[in-house]
């Protein structure tokens, strides 16, 4: 078995070996330790043996399907990105994957491209937004701290007050507040 310690490691479940094997060459070229699960029935049993960064999970599959599995790793390990990559990933699916707690969707035949970014993207959800601190004050802290989050939420939004709030884990009209209070205009 091939030195894992250090590597992201990633768990990809899926029933076709053909995908297996792509993840099995991939993954490792590109720094990640990956283990591979065709039966859906062990995924439990893997987490409960072993330490994860993120689960790459296909939704059609013998036993346990994809939908049923994911609530039961979000219950289990609720800070596991688990990226949905099925042929089944249709857009109006995406909301539904997402409120089962999947960071992300990919469709399948996929790109290594958005797999490998995907999976980056999952494993290092720390966004850095660069603040430098004009005061001492408290006040002016705190709205510079918030100046910063919202605007980098509304430009990742496109500028989507809805989604922008949603991501910020506030109400609309509570980013629409702080949004005049800062003087934030697009």
């Amino acid at each position: 078995m091939e030195e894992m310690q250090g590597r992201p490691r990633v768990l990809a479940i899926d029933d076709e070996e053909k995908i297996l094997r792509v993840y099995q060459e991939l993954l490792p070229q590109r720094g990640f330790a990956v283990t591979t699960c065709s039966a859906s029935a062990d995924v439990v049993q893997r987490l409960k043996a072993d330490a994860y960064d993120v689960v790459l999970l296909d939704i059609r599959m013998p036993g346990i399907e994809g939908t049923e599995l994911l609530p039961i790793i979000k219950k289990a390990h609720p800070d596991l990105p688990v990226i949905i990559v099925s042929a089944y990933c249709d857009e109006k699916d995406v909301d539904y994957y997402h409120g089962l707690g999947a960071f992300g969707t990919i469709s399948k035949p996929f790109s290594h491209e958005v797999l490998l970014d995907t999976i980056a993207r999952a494993i290092d959800r720390q966004e850095r937004i660069p603040l430098v601190l004009t005061s001492l004050s408290l006040r002016e802290g705190r709205d510079q701290v918030s100046r910063k989050l919202i605007l980098a939420a509304l430009r990742k939004t496109n500028w989507n007050q809805v989604k922008a709030a949603r991501l910020l884990g506030v109400s609309r009209y509570s980013l629409i507040r702080w949004i005049k209070k800062l003087g934030i205009s697009s």
